[in-house]
């Protein structure tokens, strides 16, 4: 337990000390001269000292009162500063979105400048995490954009980010010597896991009529970011949405891997989840709108569908 008198006497103590006054203390603080006495009479019982020489309109600060102020002007300095990083600035208004890590630094964190720029008065305070949304029971959340599986809930409006494109990736120099029609055990080529991706490299053969190979497992990551970091460093082949890859794919340090003749899977994975009953504040109907105009830009697939309530 911290042993700390009151904050309200420090308060005084720091007001009528840089204010040489108990009265001007008190109009700062919105309390009477004789409160304002009164907390420092506490503070001072509680130091065993006097803390101010009191002068008929006027105080002055024992050398005990100078040292005091000089540390807690400091401290105060400090607390002030944390809680005005907790306050919106005048007229904004804040928006709190918790996003999938991925998603949030390889496609949507290039983009938030655009949407900041267009809507300064929008106090944006973005996580990141992987972990299970429940807007329903998570109150401190505004929207959310989730990975995989779109969260239920009949309050809950689901507003998928349109089809992304699951391919093979890999570094230029192991796509010219993968043969994916044909990895079979022994053969060289390692297929990166992404594990958290709802679309497995099982499916991906399957949807091309190829047998699924028994022995062909490269490293896994539970990231897309890692997996596509990993390909991009010649370890192997991933699996992931190009939404995750579009720096790379641009540079040439990644290209598709799957070869002639076979194709992508083309599905939602991500979500953009919101309570139907928050749908029209401004701050999440700016969001939303500006991020399914960027959805429908994007050369992925076709434009995001509109919302549909989870079965």
């Amino acid at each position: 337990m911290r042993r700390i008198p009151s904050f309200s006497a420090l308060r005084a103590f720091e007001a009528a000390a840089r204010l040489e006054s108990f009265q001007l203390a008190g109009a700062e603080l919105h309390l009477t001269p004789s409160a304002v006495s009164h907390q420092i009479r506490a503070l001072e019982s509680h130091f065993g000292k006097p803390l101010f020489v009191r002068h008929n309109r006027q105080v002055e600060l024992t050398s005990d009162g100078q040292r005091l102020l000089s540390r807690l002007s400091g401290a105060l300095d400090v607390i002030e500063a944390a809680c005005n990083e907790l306050m919106p600035g005048p007229g904004r208004q804040t928006l709190v979105l918790r996003c999938a890590p991925s998603f949030a630094s390889k496609w949507l964190g290039p983009r938030l400048a655009a949407f900041l720029r267009a809507h300064p008065a929008v106090n944006l305070r973005m996580f990141a995490s992987a972990d299970p949304v429940d807007l329903a029971r998570m109150d401190d959340v505004d929207l959310a954009i989730v990975y995989g599986e779109a969260p239920a809930g009949a309050s809950i409006l689901v507003l998928p980010l349109g089809d992304e494109r699951i391919e093979p990736l890999a570094a230029p120099h192991v796509a010219r010597e993968a043969d994916l029609s044909r990895v079979g055990p022994g053969d060289r080529t390692a297929l990166i896991e992404s594990t958290v991706s709802p679309v497995r490299w099982s499916d991906w053969f399957e949807a091309n009529g190829i047998k699924v190979p028994a022995q062909a497992a490269g490293p896994s990551f539970d990231r897309g970011a890692l997996a596509v970091a990993a390909a991009e460093q010649g370890l192997g082949i991933a699996l992931e949405s190009t939404r995750f890859a579009e720096e790379e794919l641009t540079r040439g340090t990644l290209v598709p891997a799957g070869g002639t003749g076979l194709r992508a899977i083309c599905r939602p994975l991500h979500f953009l989840c919101g309570r139907k009953a928050q749908a029209d504040v401004p701050p999440i109907a700016a969001f939303r709108d500006w991020l399914l105009a960027e959805v429908a830009r994007d050369p992925q697939g076709p434009p995001a569908a509109g919302a549909r309530d989870p079965a």
